[in-house]
């Protein structure tokens, strides 16, 4: 599979069948590029205007924005509920922490995480051989707990995501560079990852992705 970051929390993943499935797309967000993304499945781990951005993803996708275990195409998609706050979304409502499983893998997208996972949650989502993470506290988890979910969930790669760039100066969370020099990982800027079973646990425990040009 590969994966490209569109940006926030929106990624791609494409797997070796050709499916694609889109994460959080955030439609017309900041000056973040514009995107008209070809999907089969698009997942949404809450609606709020920058995570369900539906109007960049072409027609005919999948819309999944549902907890519980769905089958789409050839993958198999796990939504464990979560809050997108500290306080059992009292603040900012529900948030889903998606886990997909294609190709002998299991990728998170933790969507707007606020908050440590409960023991019962991270029984839910399991082993991962990567997980995308928000860092930028403020709308979710700052750095400090983004370290500390890493240690309790253990993904095998992690790619940091929902941070301060150049798109959304204006934006009130922390840029990349403060969760890398808090995790002391290097910052790879790599434009795309390709994740296969065979070699996953010979990636590096954190990959930061370039965000992908119109």
């Amino acid at each position: 599979m590969i994966l490209k970051y569109m940006g926030h929390a929106f990624f791609t993943m494409t797997l070796e069948s050709g499916t694609t499935i889109a994460f959080d797309p955030y439609g017309d967000f900041y000056s973040f590029p514009k995107r008209r993304v070809q999907a089969d499945i698009c997942l949404m781990s809450h609606h709020h205007h920058d995570h369900d951005g539906v109007q960049c993803i072409a027609e005919g996708a999948q819309m999944i924005d549902a907890t519980g275990v769905t089958k789409a195409k050839d993958v198999k998609i796990i939504g464990v509920p979560t809050c997108h706050d500290e306080v059992q979304g009292a603040k900012r409502g529900p948030n889903t922490f998606y886990v997909i499983e294609a190709e002998g893998l299991r990728i998170g997208h933790a969507g707007d995480l606020g908050h440590v996972p409960t023991a019962e949650q991270v029984r839910q989502i399991g082993r991962l051989d990567v997980l995308m993470l928000p860092v930028g506290g403020f709308y979710t988890i700052d750095c400090e707990t983004a370290v500390e979910v890493c240690r309790l969930l253990q993904p095998v790669t992690m790619i940091p995501m929902h941070y301060r760039t150049q798109y959304d100066e204006d934006m009130p969370i922390s840029p990349l560079k403060d969760f890398l020099a808090l995790a002391k990982a290097e910052d790879t800027q790599m434009p795309l990852v390709r994740i296969v079973k065979e070699d996953v646990l010979e990636r590096p425990q954190v990959i930061t992705l370039a965000i992908q040009p119109e």
